[in-house]
């Protein structure tokens, strides 16, 4: 959805809507023949500029990014790095009242599942 404020435009994300967009981009990345991990990098670089754009829109993008990174069968350590910084970054609190209680609740069970689920992945070292 695009939104007009003072003269300027900008895109607003609904909640489900932003974690679909996500998804498509790293499916849109794979069906061009790219490795599981170049197609995450390539989904998250698209996003670095929405995920600027507030605490909202970051959260859904870095738990999307867990998400999807808990699917491959091995995680390349800088990806595990970088999603572990990024989630204990992560200030839950500042999302009270910018979401439902239901999709706070849905938000904060996905990042305690992802940080629950990411050390049971094997590692790599090799870029695939």
């Amino acid at each position: 959805m695009i939104k007009k404020i003072n003269g300027g435009f900008f895109l607003y994300w609904e909640y489900e809507e932003l974690f679909e967009a996500i998804n498509e981009l790293y499916q849109d990345a794979l069906q061009m023949n790219m490795s599981s991990t170049k197609a995450l990098s390539r989904a998250l670089s698209e996003f670095e500029t929405t995920m600027n754009l507030g605490v909202f829109e970051k959260s859904i993008i870095i738990i999307a990014y867990g998400e999807i990174l808990l699917t491959h069968s091995e995680v390349f350590h800088k990806s595990k790095e970088f999603l572990l910084k990024e989630m204990y970054d992560l200030n839950m609190q500042q999302l009270e009242g910018k979401l439902t209680l239901e999709q706070f609740n849905d938000l904060n069970a996905r990042k305690n599942l992802i940080l629950e689920k990411i050390e049971q992945k094997p590692i790599t070292y090799i870029l695939d």
